[in-house]
């Protein structure tokens, strides 16, 4: 029984062992284009602007099919000119953007060869959405703080043991509301290259 009980205890051991060299940090950049998007619902107002926009990230792989990660960006502003009647009386030019956004996700990933690998992400991202108007307009300036589900999907190559770089999609939120009625809904997408750096 002893001995059964040692050999238990040394596999165990064992195992955690190569649990642990498994885990393998990363951190990295993504830059690229974000898509965002805000519609009120019963009116004409409707607007999508594509920016530049970044994040910097920090993960784990806990081995070669799952990961863990944590990011954090920002994207540029967008301007849209509304026709009189569709905001206000008159004309009016609406810009919007995302302060900041950040993300916490699972990655689900499989390794194609030995150099390349596909992966979904599956989490919640929390936004700051930012609206303001000229000549200011009451309706459709905002500024809230939201959090929603996050998905997306890319691939990542791999340049030596160090560096990868690739590309993913990633919907960050989707019709979350901005207003106490939820007749204003915003979306949040990003289309990005990136560049990640393993330790």
């Amino acid at each position: 029984m002893k001995r059964v009980l040692v050999g238990a205890a040394m596999i165990m051991v064992s195992s955690a062992t190569v649990q642990a060299q498994d885990f393998k940090p990363y951190a990295g950049i993504g830059i690229g284009a974000f898509g965002i998007e805000a519609k009120t619902a019963g009116t004409a107002f409707s607007q999508k602007n594509t920016v530049f926009g970044g994040y910097g990230k920090v993960g784990v792989d806990i081995n070669e099919y799952v990961g863990a990660e944590l990011r954090g960006g920002t994207i540029g502003t967008g301007d849209k000119t509304h026709a009189a009647g569709v905001v206000a009386a008159t004309a009016v030019t609406v810009s919007q953007t995302t302060d900041y956004f950040l993300s916490y996700l699972a990655k689900l990933q499989y390794p194609v060869s030995q150099d390349f690998r596909v992966y979904t992400m599956l989490g919640a991202t929390t936004a700051k959405f930012k609206s303001t108007s000229v000549p200011n307009t009451t309706a459709v300036n905002v500024s809230k703080t939201k959090s929603g589900f996050s998905y997306g999907f890319g691939g990542d190559f791999t340049v030596n043991d160090q560096i990868s770089v690739g590309a993913e999609w990633m919907q960050y939120l989707t019709n979350v509301k901005l207003d106490a009625a939820g007749t204003t809904k915003a979306k949040l997408w990003g289309a990005v290259g990136t560049v990640t750096m393993h330790f």
